[in-house]
């Protein structure tokens, strides 16, 4: 009973936050993780990737109204998808005047019925209003770049 109890103690001490410094370790962050910051009523993009999660309509529209916003259709599984996004890490510098908004293809049909998008890896860039301005498949960084309208 002895060796059991002392087991138990040797197990919670060497567990506890007290007794391994104090310190509660934590998860460490995903190399891509999104925060965001509110800044006078603003969400702002604080991200190491030049994206923002799609959330609804009107807070892409509202995106819209300040910037050239593309909605990316996106798929985790598909590797022309991944490698888009990549690129789009590798040279965000180039994209900081676009917002892209990532848009989950396997969950969002009411917005593909909306834009006519009918596989992943699909662009439309949206007005203020929500309306597609320009649509197009596949590419990366120059075809975003190519295809984008300043002005919207």
């Amino acid at each position: 009973m002895k060796t059991l109890t002392i087991s138990i103690i040797i197990v919670l001490a060497i567990s506890s936050p007290l007794f391994s410094g104090g310190k509660k370790e934590s998860a460490p962050e995903p190399e891509n993780a999104m925060m965001m910051m509110v800044q006078d009523g603003q969400t702002m993009n604080t991200t190491a990737e030049p994206f923002i999660d799609y959330q609804n309509l009107e807070q892409a529209k509202m995106i819209a109204s300040e910037a050239p916003t593309v909605l990316f259709f996106y798929a985790s599984w598909c590797p022309t998808c991944r490698s888009a996004r990549e690129e789009f890490n590798e040279r965000q510098d180039e994209l900081k005047h676009i917002n892209i908004i990532l848009v989950d293809y396997d969950n969002s049909d009411d917005l593909q019925k909306k834009y006519g998008v009918s596989y992943q890896h699909t662009f439309v860039q949206i007005d203020e209003n929500g309306e597609a301005i320009v649509k197009w498949n596949g590419g990366a960084t120059d075809s975003l770049l190519s295809n984008v309208k300043d002005g919207s």
